[in-house]
């Protein structure tokens, strides 16, 4: 296994025992009691996965919202962080949790939060639905994230929408997460972010193929206000 079993023990043993199965590539048992294959590539890496709860715990983040659930291994890492802080919500975003992926994340969220005694039923949320209406719709909601992780369609018009509106529920302090910095359609929207949002600060980390912002003030552009950005 191309990992040691000591790196993930800070999440505790039934984070750990899911993340194993899930990195090992054993089948994962689906919202119909069945076991599915599962792929090689819809995952994010260990080191990927402990720096996003490592910004969870650091920053004492208890709102946490995830764009693209799939087989729910950058979730477990998030639930894994509000159990250690001691409560918390977070929030997925995925309209093809069901056809695409046999409900195996929601399953997984769902079955962490029953045997925790921290986390409650309403800890995890998950919305099935596209994330540009979603995150409209909790923005109309009022509610606030204090850390969105993009990980969902990975088009650059896509990507800068979803950060476009996931910025609108960040207050100060708050944290953008996108992941997949390996494709150009990333790397030109983390451009477009340094160059054209001087509301956020880029956030270094040891994980090359994370993106991290941090909001540090509002929003005050003029209305045609661009500057050019080389696209990677």
């Amino acid at each position: 296994m191309p990992m040691e079993i000591d790196e993930l023990a800070p999440l505790g043993d039934r984070y750990r025992d899911v993340l194993l199965s899930l990195y090992d590539g054993e089948p994962q048992r689906g919202a119909d009691g069945r076991l599915h294959a599962i792929d090689g590539t819809t995952r994010v890496s260990l080191a990927e996965g402990m720096t996003l709860h490592s910004l969870c715990v650091t920053n004492r983040v208890t709102s946490l919202l995830e764009v693209g659930l799939a087989y729910g291994f950058s979730t477990v890492f998030l639930l894994a962080a509000l159990e250690r802080i001691g409560g918390g919500t977070h929030t997925a975003i995925d309209p093809f949790q069901m056809t695409d992926w046999h409900g195996i994340g929601v399953t997984h969220a769902n079955g962490l939060t029953a045997h925790s005694a921290t986390l409650t039923s309403r800890s995890f949320i998950w919305i099935e639905d596209r994330s540009d209406r979603a995150l409209v719709d909790l923005e109309r909601a009022g509610r606030t994230c204090g850390l969105v992780f993009i990980d969902g369609y990975h088009r650059f018009d896509d990507v800068l929408v979803d950060f476009t509106l996931a910025a609108r529920l960040c207050g100060s302090g708050g944290l953008i997460v996108l992941h997949d910095m390996w494709l150009d359609s990333i790397k030109a929207v983390a451009s477009f972010v340094r160059r054209d949002r001087p509301d956020f600060a880029e956030v270094a980390t040891a994980c090359k193929n994370l993106f991290v912002v941090r909001r540090v003030g509002e929003d005050e552009r003029d209305w045609s206000h661009f500057v050019d950005f080389p696209l990677r």
